[in-house]
C-alpha cells in the first residue's frame, strides 16, 4: 500500500514539475507564453515523453530515464529528501553514526556543487587544505550537480576505513584543483570544555549524540555549584554540529527551560508539541550560542528554542535550516525515496526547514572569524548582570 502511494506521489509531482517549468515565466525565453502550452497537464508529459521516443537521437532506456525523473523531482524538492538508486540504498539504510569520514561537512542543494561549510582538525579533509567555501564539482568522476545531501554524504563516507582514497574536483575561486581523500577518519563523541574568557565557561559538543546530554550534566554540575559557582555564563558552542538525535536535543534544551510547547513538529494537518516537562536544573544561567553554517538539524533546534524561551544571545554566521524528520519509502527495485515528512517551527511560527537560526550577533566567515566571536561576545557580556 505504501510503495502504491510513493508511486502515485511521484507521478503527480513529475507532472508538476512538467508543468511549472513549461508556464513559470522566469524559466521560458521571452516574457510571453507561446499558446503550445496552454494544454492539460497530462497531455504535456504525454507530449514531453512522445518527443522524447520519436526524435531523441537513440532509443532511450527506459529504466534509466525514469530513474533520472525520480531523482530529479525528489532530489529538488529540499536539501534532506532524496531518490537513491538501489546501490545507495542500501548504503543509506546500513550507514551507522560512528561511520569513517573525511573530515569535511558539506551542505548541498539540487543543481547546486556541494559546498565545503566546515573542515575538521587534523582530518584528511585538513592535511590536504581544503578550505571553507570550496565548491566539490565530482566525486570519482561523478558530476555532483544533480546529487542530493544524503547521497554526497554516502560517498564521503564508509562503514570502514578505505585505503583507496576518494578523488574530488573543487572549484576555488576561479582555480579548479583535484585531491584524493581517504575515508578513515572517525570523529569523536565528546564535549569539550574551554575557559578563553573570564567567568565564562564554553562547552562544545562534537553533535548532539545519544548520552550528550548526560555528559553535559556532569561538567555542568561541577561548574555551576548553586552554592559557589565557578562562572557566570555558559557559552554553548554549537559551531561544527551537524548530526545527532532530538531526543537528546530536546533534553538539552530542558536543563535550562520548561514549557509545553517549546515549539512543535508538524506533518500534514497534524502538530506535535515539543514538550519539555522536567523540572530545568539551570533556569537562570546566563546563555550564550555560537553557530555557524555547520549547526545543523538537532543542533539547530536547540539554539532556535534557548533563544525563544530563555532569551540566549545567538552569535554567529547563518545556519542551513534543516530541522525536520524524514521517513523511507522503499520501492519495487530496490530504490529508495526519502521524504521530509515532518518540520519543526519554532514557538513563534518560524519554520527551520531552509530557514536560518535568528541570529542576534551576525558574523561573515573570514580566516579571523574565530576572534570574532570571541570580541563578540566580550562585548555581550558586559551587558549581562
Amino acid at each position: 500500500m505504501k510503495k502504491d502511494k510513493i508511486n502515485l506521489y511521484l507521478i503527480i509531482l513529475l507532472i508538476a514539475l512538467v508543468v511549472f517549468l513549461l508556464v513559470e515565466e522566469r524559466f521560458l525565453p521571452g516574457k510571453s507564453r507561446s499558446p503550445q502550452y496552454s494544454r492539460s497537464s497530462t497531455e504535456l508529459v504525454g507530449m514531453v515523453m512522445q518527443l522524447i521516443k520519436t526524435d531523441y537521437l537513440e532509443e532511450p532506456n527506459p529504466q534509466r530515464t525514469t530513474s533520472g525523473a525520480f531523482r530529479g523531482i525528489v532530489n529538488s524538492l529540499d536539501p534532506l529528501s532524496a531518490y537513491l538508486d538501489k546501490d545507495l540504498a542500501a548504503s543509506y539504510l546500513n550507514k551507522k553514526m560512528g561511520s569513517y569520514q573525511t573530515g569535511l561537512t558539506v551542505y548541498k542543494k539540487y543543481g547546486l556543487f556541494p559546498v565545503v561549510i566546515a573542515v575538521a582538525e587534523n582530518s584528511p579533509a585538513a592535511k590536504a587544505g581544503f578550505k571553507v567555501g570550496d565548491n566539490i564539482s565530482s566525486i570519482n568522476d561523478n558530476n555532483t550537480l544533480l546529487m542530493s545531501l544524503i547521497e554526497t554524504d554516502l560517498w564521503l563516507s564508509s562503514d570502514r576505513p578505505t585505503e583507496e582514497p576518494l578523488r574530488l574536483r573543487v572549484v576555488r575561486g576561479t582555480e579548479t584543483l583535484s585531491f584524493e581523500l581517504k575515508r578513515d577518519y572517525m570523529p569523536v563523541q565528546a564535549v569539550q570544555t574551554f575557559t578563553d574568557l573570564d567567568g565564562v565557561l564554553r562547552l562544545h559538543p562534537s553533535m548532539i549524540y545519544p548520552g550528550v546530554i548526560n555528559d553535559i550534566k556532569k561538567i555542568l554540575a561541577a561548574s555551576f555549584n548553586k552554592n559557589k559557582p565557578k562562572y557566570r555564563v555558559l557559552i554553548l558552542d554549537l559551531r561544527n554540529c551537524s548530526g545527532g538525535d532530538y531526543n537528546e536535543a530536546r533534553s538539552l534544551v530542558n536543563l535550562f527551560v520548561q514549557s509545553e510547547q517549546a515549539g512543535y513538529f508538524e506533518k500534514r494537518g497534524q502538530k506535535e508539541n515539543l514538550v519539555l516537562k522536567e523540572d530545568p536544573l539551570y533556569p537562570e544561567l546566563n546563555l550564550i550560542i555560537w553557530v555557524n553554517a555547520a549547526t545543523m538539524g538537532p543542533a539547530e533546534l536547540v539554539a532556535g528554542c534557548l533563544h525563544e524561551l530563555r532569551g540566549a544571545t545567538i552569535i554567529g554566521t547563518e545556519t542551513p535550516g534543516l530541522v525536520a524528520q524524514r521517513e523511507n519509502f522503499p520501492l519495487d527495485d530496490g530504490s529508495l525515496v526519502v521524504l521530509v515528512t515532518s518540520v519543526f517551527s519554532l514557538k513563534s511560527g518560524q519554520r527551520l526547514l531552509d530557514n536560518s537560526l535568528p541570529v542576534d550577533i551576525k558574523l561573515t566567515y573570514s580566516d579571523k572569524i574565530d576572534r570574532d566571536y570571541l570580541d563578540k561576545t566580550r562585548e555581550k557580556l558586559t551587558t549581562l548582570r
